[in-house]
């Protein structure tokens, strides 16, 4: 297998992993209410070495500094997209009529001018066609 194969499959790991249900399993929770009542330092830490420890013995083995590793950089890029994207904000019906009401300008709206087009027309060059009761008259 090679290296591309083995992070893709890592990286499929770890997302499986977080979108495990962690809250409803039984065996686990049993578990973690154990371990909490005996350690109450950096509860956090705690849970997640826990989870990551239950998931490594009954699915896929992970690590725990790579598995941090790979998480800061996808949170390092989540943070580059979101500031990347402007979403257009979205008004309520009643805030557009309150911003129309006091005359405030409403943000995504083109201003078109009032104008009609000031080039002047050109000529045209081929005839106009009949119309269908100017058809018969033709004939």
């Amino acid at each position: 297998m090679s290296a591309k194969d083995e992070q893709v499959q890592q990286q499929d790991s770890y997302k499986a992993f977080e979108s495990y249900d962690f809250d409803n399993d039984e065996q686990f929770q049993l578990g973690i209410a154990s371990l909490l009542a005996s350690n109450q330092d950096n509860k956090d830490q705690l849970i997640l070495k826990a989870k990551l420890f239950y998931y490594s013995k009954f699915f896929t083995p992970i690590q725990y500094d790579e598995y941090i590793k790979w998480k800061d950089e996808n949170k390092k890029g989540l943070n580059l997209n979101t500031e990347n994207t402007d979403k257009p904000i979205r008004f309520t019906f009643q805030e557009i009529v309150d911003m129309i009401e006091k005359g405030i300008e409403i943000p995504g709206i083109k201003q078109i001018p009032n104008t009609l087009n000031d080039g002047t027309p050109s000529q045209s060059q081929m005839k106009a066609r009949p119309k269908p009761w100017e058809i018969n008259k033709e004939k």
